[in-house]
């Protein structure tokens, strides 16, 4: 199971980071919409119990430079739902996907925290594990996702630097 390990400074401070990006709907809107350029992006579900925040959001990512064997086995469309759980104590995001092709067998989870940096600065760390269990095709499609992961993330963490000066955080 390839696991890995993203890290990317943003210029914000961790409260701005989860209170006025994460976990603002403007900022998602505008981040899978616009910046990643998916199809659609809707929140689902959130739950706020003061201790922990979990949200349920579905997502359309663009599918495009797969490898034939993957293309062939996903078809013209995919999604995935992300369940993920905030806690405020430990300031921590876990969370997993459920893909909408392949869901049985494959495993994608993850812990995101933030370490400041000081003067507004912040580095979001991202711990992920990516696991396909399906005959002769897992490793190309675990490459797929792991590809995909990496540049979501950097251009997220742009994305969040550049909103966070618009809004003047």
């Amino acid at each position: 199971m390839p696991e890995l390990q993203l890290r990317h400074e943003m210029g914000c401070d961790e409260e701005t980071y989860w209170t006025k990006c994460i976990f603002d709907p403007e900022y998602n809107k505008r981040l899978f919409l616009d910046a990643l350029q998916f199809k659609n992006y809707e929140l689902v579900e959130t739950k706020d119990d003061g201790k922990t925040l979990f949200r349920k959001i579905k997502i359309d990512p663009k599918v495009t430079g797969l490898p034939g064997p993957v293309k062939k086995a996903i078809g013209d469309s995919f999604a995935y739902v992300e369940e993920g759980t905030f806690d405020r104590a430990t300031r921590r995001y876990t969370y997993r996907i459920i893909p909408s092709a392949f869901g049985e067998k494959s495993k994608v989870s993850g812990v995101i925290h933030c370490e400041s940096l000081g003067d507004k600065k912040v580095a979001r760390i991202a711990d992920m594990k990516v696991e396909v269990k399906i005959l002769m095709i897992g490793k190309l499609v675990e490459d797929v996702i792991i590809r995909d992961l990496k540049s979501s993330f950097a251009t997220a963490a742009q994305f969040t630097t550049e909103f966070v000066r618009e809004k003047g955080y």
